[in-house]
């Protein structure tokens, strides 16, 4: 699999997005409300601290085999994560606000229609990477 590189540089990047919403948050007071959870600034800085982690652990991927699995694995299941709230928030739609404004249907469906793949990918190639180790060596 000699995209695996590639792969764990895109998943790393991936994160960024989610990191930066939290980051602007923080920086200009403003909301982020998923239902009945209004974010408090602990919670942002908590957030960004497991992006962080996602970041780096997928770089460290892009280079060493190890943390390989591990690396997608965890980021498949927290974009699945995300883009089934999406996915349920278009079944049964709840309050969604970001930096102070509504969360529009849109968006989510964007939402599901990017991040749910994506993640479904992830999961794909840790199960790959599981059942077939030597080939996260190329």
């Amino acid at each position: 699999m000699r995209t695996l590189p590639f792969f764990f540089s895109l998943s790393a990047c991936s994160w960024m997005p989610h990191w930066a919403c939290h980051y602007y948050r923080l920086e200009t007071g403003s909301s982020f409300v998923v239902g009945s959870w209004s974010f408090s600034p602990f919670d942002s800085y908590v957030s960004m601290a497991v992006y962080s982690t996602l970041i780096l652990l997928n770089l460290v991927s892009v280079v060493t085999v190890k943390p390989r699995i591990t690396a997608a694995a965890f980021s498949g299941v927290l974009h699945v994560g995300i883009g089934v709230l999406h996915v349920y928030r278009l079944w049964s739609p709840f309050r969604f606000e970001v930096f102070g404004y509504a969360w529009s249907w849109n968006a989510s469906l964007r939402e599901v229609a990017i991040v749910l793949p994506f993640g479904l990918l992830c999961l794909y190639i840790a199960w790959r990477l599981y059942i077939a180790p030597a080939s996260a060596d190329r």
